[in-house]
């Protein structure tokens, strides 16, 4: 068996999914609760509680009996579910990013302050879209994990 890659009973696709839909949700509530008030603080609550989604293949209970290995095919359907949304999400925080701000449309005093809050806004945005980028490529790494063949696809790339 090859080193690098874990036994096909490994948990390690179950923590990753677990690890980076919480931190995809903390962020989320993080900027619902220090942003803008409103309609944007409310649509990242929303987000935060979209995140949380992806680990639903990973409740329930597996039985007392059944091996480890019990837990990857519902890591890799997490993992699918968190691909999936995080490519989602970077298209909507993107078109968030890219929407024209009502605020940045006054002029004096007030432009200087809109600017200020907008670039608040697109380095949330931003942050967030890492945040997602990150989440996408920790669920293709567990979708590569949860594949039942791994073990026979390593073998055979190294024969």
């Amino acid at each position: 068996m090859n080193a690098r890659f874990p036994p096909s009973g490994s948990r390690t696709p179950y923590w990753l999914v677990s690890i980076a839909v919480t931190v995809s949700a903390s962020a989320h509530a993080i900027a619902a609760a220090t942003g803008p008030a409103g309609p944007m603080g409310w649509w990242m609550a929303v987000m935060a509680i979209l995140c949380l989604t992806c680990a639903a293949p990973l409740a329930g209970r597996t039985k007392a009996a059944a091996p480890t290995s019990s837990r990857a095919p519902r890591a890799g359907k997490a993992a699918g579910h968190l691909f999936a949304m995080s490519g989602v999400m970077i298209l909507i925080h993107l078109l968030v990013l890219t929407l024209p701000d009502s605020a940045s449309h006054h002029h004096g005093a007030a432009a200087s302050d809109a600017s200020a809050a907008f670039m608040t806004h697109e380095t949330a945005m931003l942050a967030l879209i890492a945040v997602e980028i990150l989440c996408l490529m920790v669920a293709s790494a567990a979708l590569r994990l949860s594949r039942a063949d791994i073990g026979a696809a390593v073998s055979a790339a190294s024969a």
